[in-house]
């Protein structure tokens, strides 16, 4: 049986790439035929990885196959380009977020801290935000918190409080512990570089445009700004969209039994703990002792081979983890090869001499909120980042925007504009579909929530990173 495929979706992409490539004689004299080309090609994949006649890793490898064809790669670039570091650092941080799950490391964290401070309904909610921030540190699949650890925990001690959708009761607890995972979960999704597959995909197209940035400058551009919202909104909530009861003293004796039920720490979990441990303080200090972020990931995942924690057919069904290594490592290469041709450089000064005249901050302010908003037409935080952060990161620094700092702000905010919609991302479509929430209460809080994100990633962030000395 032959596998469906959506042809109509394959509409928009040839009119874009097709036109763009029979308009080469019109183009700009400052850009090279084969340059042109290539943007046509990486256009139509762009818009492809939107239309989705396919899935994202057959329309990149089409659209690599089209370049071939047309003479813009050789084959000898395009095997290398999938040694790509970027992608394969996203690669193995799924890896280990596998260990996590397979270990039971990342629900015995949930459950201690439950049982630590679970009396209350507003300090559980700050518990289970905690864990979330814990889990981000080595885990960059949002999906892999939400659905593996986070919403399981939350479903079941909701029902176990009485607080069931099917009951009509959502509205006790599970309702405001629901939403506030969510928001959380966009919180340390840009707290930590690796709390995101998406941030690493930022930092590699800024790389191709020779800017890069490390996991600590990351951490300590984002840990002010990160840390207040994770302050603030769980607190938000419980005033905009309170919980019926606010105290669960049960929560406490729910968590306790199912600690007694993992039994003490299985030797996976103790190996997992410590491999976690020593990534975090590599991933802080590795540049100083001449160790990269891509190199820590490695290690961390020879570890948990070698000791047992993971076997090779636990990375063989990783599927995630290899589609996600096929399509960005061709997306980094595409990038890099415009900006090898002139094409990024040339695009930045030409939209750069267009604001002339308006001063970077505003610049940025202006690429900032839209960069934001513009996710509310994107269902997929990684096709929003391949379509326009190279773009939005062009026209910042042709502005005369300190480049890290554009850097930074600009992967801020595609972390944090995942609190838009209940389509934005994996975690907002399932959260979104339990019943704890109706689409009304998720459109208006999320409507609120998102003007407090960006008081605190926008203003709070350019205030903070100025106090770093970023600009």
């Amino acid at each position: 049986m032959l596998s469906e495929i959506k042809w109509k979706s394959f509409l928009l992409p040839l009119i874009f790439g097709i036109g763009l490539w029979l308009v080469t004689p019109l183009r700009p004299v400052a850009i090279s035929i084969m340059a042109w080309h290539l943007f046509a090609i990486f256009v139509a994949t762009i818009i492809a990885c939107i239309t989705k006649p396919l899935p994202m890793m057959a329309v990149t490898l089409i659209g690599i196959v089209v370049a071939t064809l047309t003479g813009v790669f050789t084959m000898d670039e395009v095997a290398t380009g999938f040694g790509n570091s970027t992608a394969w650092m996203v690669a193995m941080c799924m890896f280990m977020a596998a260990g996590f799950i397979k270990s039971g490391l990342g629900k015995r964290i949930a459950y201690l801290f439950v049982s630590l401070f679970g009396k209350r309904t507003l300090s559980l909610a700050y518990a289970l935000s905690f864990v979330d921030a814990v889990l981000a540190i080595g885990i960059p699949s949002n999906n892999a918190r939400v659905n593996g650890i986070m919403y399981p925990i939350i479903d079941n001690l909701s029902r176990e409080m009485g607080s069931d959708p099917k009951q009509g009761t959502q509205r006790k607890l599970g309702s405001f512990l629901v939403f506030n995972e969510y928001e959380v979960n966009n919180i340390t999704s840009g707290l930590f570089l690796t709390g995101l597959a998406g941030n690493m995909v930022a930092i590699g197209l800024a790389k191709m445009q020779g800017i890069t940035v490390t996991w600590m400058q990351w951490f300590m551009a984002a840990c002010v700004p990160g840390i207040l919202s994770l302050l603030i909104i769980p607190w938000v909530l419980y005033k905009v969209y309170p919980p019926e009861v606010k105290q669960t003293p049960d929560a406490y004796r729910w968590a306790t039994t199912r600690l007694a039920a993992l039994g003490k720490m299985t030797a996976s979990e103790k190996i997992m703990s410590i491999t976690f441990i020593l990534a975090i303080v590599l991933w802080l200090i590795g540049t100083k002792i001449g160790i990269d972020a891509t190199e820590v990931s490695f290690i961390a995942v020879v570890i948990l081979l070698i000791t047992g924690v993971l076997t090779t057919n636990d990375l063989l069904n990783e599927h995630f983890a290899w589609n996600i290594l096929v399509w960005l490592s061709i997306i980094m290469m595409m990038s890099k090869k415009l900006m090898t041709l002139g094409f990024f450089p040339w695009f930045s000064k030409t939209l750069g001499h267009l604001l002339n005249g308006m001063n970077w901050i505003s610049v940025l302010i202006i690429l900032f909120l839209a960069y934001f908003y513009l996710h509310y037409m994107f269902p997929s935080v990684s096709t929003q980042i391949s379509a326009l952060y190279a773009g939005f990161l062009s026209i910042a620094i042709g502005a005369g925007v300190p480049h890290v700092l554009a850097v930074l702000l600009l992967a801020f905010a595609g972390s944090i504009n995942l609190s838009t919609t209940p389509y934005s991302a994996g975690p907002a479509a399932l959260l979104s579909s339990t019943g704890y929430v109706t689409s009304a209460e998720w459109w208006r809080l999320s409507a609120i929530i998102g003007v407090i994100f960006n008081v605190i990633w926008l203003g709070g962030g350019l205030l903070w990173t100025k106090l770093l000395g970023f600009w």
